[in-house]
């Protein structure tokens, strides 16, 4: 492989070590897949890019003459892209090498000297643009004349996927998928997959057979090469993770659920916009803003105190509805807000904005102070905060259609930041590949029935590489449930990860999941959500958090029958390590969760338990670990989130484990559930699952599928 061609030898110096690894290992892959595909792998805004823009660099140099690139179907993606193409690669356009254009601006009559050069085509993912590259391709034999790379970003966006036939019952390939497998076919390029959330193409059969005479190209990646992320780059940990950033507690701000129902249908009699500023009803979103006003003045005087530069540029997203008329309605209590605030800025006395800013004053430096960063004081802040809302250094936009954003867009193709403080109001636009600058504050609030894994992990836009100084100042508003939600996408995610990158996939990731009649049947990857959801490894302990238990008349008779069961199988007594069998702990569970009220959407439910019991026992046998005597708190001693651990991490799951060889062990912690621990001084079991050793890993859904 030629290392020091003329592409690659000026692009090369701009890669740390990892990264020029990862970019050698790709094309030396190529030689090797054949017709499937190369995966890289990298994370949310991690500069995946750069990554594959090195790959194209250094597959001209050893042969390829045709760069494709697939964008997610958004015009202003394509045209972000088009314009990094020709930024990254200005040296060559200005010697005439390279020709870089969108399919669909693709000149007339291409000379053969034009088509000498090596040819950079970028394509939206689009039902019109993928057959407007086919006819290209085939008008000037490309396919015959030129070797091809084809590089799909955002690989597991329209790629991919299946419809029923209603009338045949049998299924085909979507639109753009049946596009991009006819492409393979006609061109037989060498296809790299570029994605953060691959789990839709990782869980593909290696052969696709939909029961039709349609050839289908491979979707399963054959190979992965992981896409490090460079210093800087601050991804889901940061945010949800407290035991690798203990700083994130200063992150997370929680809004009430009432307050999205607020902003997202116009109703006087719940909210009138012209108490913005006395209101309870929006005291979130209000203070949300209020921080970020302050975030920003801080960071401009912490820069020198002159608003002007990009440097002094900083944007904050509101993310809760995908309809425009939520949109409008958002931005109609923010306008009157900033109007009410720009009144208050411009009195004599402004007690009530001299304690906005005071709030939001202490509330920053707070992080600010632990970081080490200097402080500005309070009456310089203050202020400077009424002269940013006087002189009207705010501005908000709307980004909701395709004429909107195109309008928005700076030269490189990313969102424009108008003025110091930009508030941007959007829905699922603002996600994969948007670029907004200086991010450090998001408002988020989308909340749909069935929390799709990769789509949540999109909308994190405040992923990415972001400086000290600025997540200092950067805070992250949502409800506790779906806080708690991201939380659990994130460690579902990160397990994951870890796991594809220690190579642990060897023999594939299974899905399962239950029928209607609650037997566990394979399940397609786009079905699965994160609601209920559970990954399975050895050791993996699985327990409902987040519920109360009924009152003491209500539950007494289905503990004592528990108690029954537990003696009949260990000489009369509960506590101890015995056998049961499967049958007999399903009872158990159907018996505790009649004994208890569910309060957390995330809490482990019936269905789920039961299942589980059922996939993982494979003797009809299992270990049980009972505890008795038990005092745990249903609440955490230094927080307001529920108790996780209702056991003793050194001794009880210890030997649970140790039980769990073969089997896995049905940990029962009869807790006395008393008053003073916030129950309801009423005697119950608490179970956990612990899954036994060897369990080929798989991913768990409750979720009952049609």
């Amino acid at each position: 492989m030629i290392l020091e061609g003329e592409f690659f030898k000026v692009k090369k110096h701009e890669y740390n070590e990892k990264t020029l690894a990862c970019i050698k290992k790709s094309v030396e892959k190529l030689s090797e897949i054949e017709d499937k595909p190369l995966m890289m792998l990298g994370k949310i805004q991690s500069g995946k890019t750069k990554s594959f823009i090195g790959v194209v660099s250094l597959s001209f140099d050893n042969g390829y003459d045709l760069a494709v690139i697939l964008t997610k179907n958004s015009n202003a993606l394509a045209k972000q892209t088009v314009a990094r193409m020709k930024q990254e690669f200005s040296e060559f356009l200005e010697e005439d090498s390279v020709e870089i254009f969108d399919i669909m601006n693709a000149s007339p009559n291409m000379t053969k000297f034009e088509l000498e050069k090596k040819l950079i085509i970028v394509v939206k993912k689009e039902k019109n643009n993928l057959p407007r590259l086919m006819d290209f391709i085939q008008t000037y034999s490309l396919a015959q004349n030129k070797k091809c790379l084809i590089i799909d970003d955002e690989a597991d966006f329209v790629s991919v996927g299946y419809d029923k036939n209603k009338e045949t019952e049998e299924f085909d390939l979507r639109k753009i998928a049946a596009q991009i497998n006819e492409l393979k076919i006609q061109t037989e390029c060498k296809f790299i997959q570029v994605t953060a959330t691959p789990y839709s193409l990782y869980l593909q059969p290696e052969n696709i057979n939909l029961g039709n005479e349609i050839e289908i190209k491979p979707v399963k990646p054959h190979e992965t090469v992981l896409v490090p992320s460079g210093e800087g780059y601050i991804g889901g940990e940061y945010y949800f993770d407290r035991e690798k950033n203990p700083l994130g507690e200063y992150l997370f701000h929680a809004i009430e659920e009432s307050e999205l129902g607020i902003l997202k249908n116009s109703d006087r009699r719940k909210y009138k916009e012209e108490e913005g500023l006395t209101s309870d009803k929006i005291i979130g979103l209000r203070t949300a803003i209020l921080n970020f006003i302050t975030g920003g003045c801080i960071r401009i005087l912490q820069n020198g105190g002159n608003p002007r530069g990009k440097s002094n540029k900083f944007s904050f997203i509101i993310h809760t509805e995908i309809s425009k008329s939520s949109h409008t309605r958002q931005e109609n209590i923010i306008e009157e807000l900033l109007l009410q605030l720009k009144n208050e800025a411009q009195k004599k006395d402004t007690s009530l904005l001299d304690k906005f800013i005071e709030n939001s004053y202490f509330n920053m430096i707070q992080s600010v102070e632990k970081y080490g960063f200097e402080i500005p004081s309070l009456d310089e802040v203050i202020g400077y905060v009424k002269t940013a809302i006087k002189n009207e250094w705010l501005s908000k936009v709307i980004v909701n259609s395709e004429n909107d954003i195109n309008t928005l867009l700076d030269d490189d193709g990313q969102l424009r930041l108008r003025t110091p403080l930009n508030i941007f109001i959007g829905g699922q636009i603002l996600d994969r590949g948007i670029t907004i600058n200086n991010l450090i504050g998001f408002y988020y609030g989308r909340n749909p029935n069935k929390m799709q894994q990769d789509t949540v992990l999109q909308h994190s836009r405040m992923y990415g590489y972001r400086s000290e100084k600025d997540l200092a100042v950067t805070r992250f508003y949502t409800t506790k449930n779906l806080y708690e939600k991201m939380s659990q996408i994130n460690d579902f995610d990160a397990k994951l990860r870890e796991d594809f990158e220690q190579g642990n996939f060897d023999k594939g990731i299974i899905f399962i999941s239950t029928d209607s009649n609650g037997k566990i049947t394979p399940c397609s990857p786009q079905k699965i959500r994160i609601s209920n959801t559970q990954f399975l490894k050895e050791g993996k302990t699985i327990t409902p958090i987040g519920f109360q238990t009924g009152y003491k008349t209500h539950i007494k008779d289905y503990v004592k029958e528990i108690d029954k069961i537990l003696r009949e199988n260990n000489k009369g007594e509960l506590k101890g390590k015995f056998t049961i069998s499967k049958d007999e702990a399903c009872k158990i569970i159907e018996l505790i969760y009649k004994t208890i009220k569910i309060e957390n959407d995330n809490c482990v439910n019936k269905n789920t338990f039961i299942s589980l019991i059922n996939y993982l026992s494979s003797s009809g046998k299992i270990n049980v670990y009972c505890g008795i005597d038990r005092n745990i708190a249903r609440l955490r001693a230094t927080s307001r989130y529920y108790s996780d651990m209702p056991y003793n991490r050194d001794n009880d799951l210890r030997q649970a484990k140790e039980l769990a060889s073969k089997e896995p062990t049905l940990m029962l912690m009869r807790q006395n559930g008393l008053k003073d621990n916030g129950w309801m001084d009423a005697e119950f079991y608490w179970p956990v699952l612990v899954v036994q050793n060897n369990v080929p890993k798989a991913v768990y859904t409750s979720e009952v599928l049609k």
